[in-house]
């Protein structure tokens, strides 16, 4: 092989290289992007409202299925499971999901007002977990909590 067929041959090979980093990187930033995007409406549509309801009206309301109020607040459940499936199938960067979310989706707080609906609307079918997707991201969260505290103590040591 020639001086030139050589040289050639490296730069092909870099530009190949160079331009599978640079997809990779744009296509883990639109996904990130698209969480972030995501996330934001989620807030926006459903967090937002959920919160000004307090815990005893939401009980109050899981109990009267044909009320307008349950209605609504089974609306922002399926959101939420909807948002969740994407979490749970790798459609959304579960990094950029922790940090929005952590103190949040997986706080107390928040599921202390919605578990008295996703109870009443799971009694409907014994057989089925209607929130599948919320229980494993909720789990999710709370083990990536455990393991983002414990390397912290590891680091402060």
């Amino acid at each position: 092989m020639d001086t030139i067929t050589i040289i050639s041959t490296v730069f092909s090979i870099c530009s190949l290289l160079f331009s599978l980093v640079t997809y990779v990187r744009t296509i883990i930033h639109e996904r990130k992007k698209a969480t972030l995007e995501a996330f934001n409406v989620l807030q926006e549509q459903v967090f937002d409202p959920i919160n000004q309801y307090a815990p005893k009206e939401i009980i109050e309301y899981s109990n009267h299925p044909t009320d307008k109020q349950y209605k609504i607040l089974s609306g922002y459940l399926a959101r939420i499971e909807h948002f969740c499936v994407g979490i749970v199938n790798n459609i959304y960067d579960r990094k950029t999901i922790y940090e929005l979310a952590h103190g949040y989706l997986d706080g107390r707080a928040l599921w202390n007002r919605l578990i008295p609906m996703m109870e009443a609307k799971n009694n409907d079918s014994q057989q089925e977990d209607y929130f599948s997707n919320i229980h494993k991201v909720m789990i999710w969260m709370d083990k990536e909590t455990q393991k983002r505290n414990k390397k912290m103590k590891q680091n402060t040591r």
